[in-house]
């Protein structure tokens, strides 16, 4: 089964896997599944309904960025409203 790609933009919003990064897995949250708000350059986590943490880099929250557009995208995230 391949992983779905999920091209995001600023200010998008999406359901997520933690990815099991260094700050996913300090902050206790690596493997649930949280809400992402795209930022410019960074992601702020949310959790059930609520800011949690301050904002984090793309690369910790699982999002990386396109070498020939420089959006942002994921893999196998659900788009929700903002």
């Amino acid at each position: 089964m391949q992983d779905q790609r999920v091209n995001l933009e600023i200010g998008d919003r999406g359901r997520s896997e933690m990815p099991y990064s260094e700050v996913c897995m300090d902050m206790g949250i690596a493997g649930q599944v949280l809400e992402i708000e795209v930022r410019q350059h960074c992601a702020q986590l949310h959790k059930e309904g609520q800011p949690f943490s301050s904002p984090i880099t793309w690369g910790e929250a699982g999002i990386y960025t396109d070498c020939t557009t420089g959006q942002p995208y994921t893999y196998d995230a659900e788009k929700v409203p903002a």
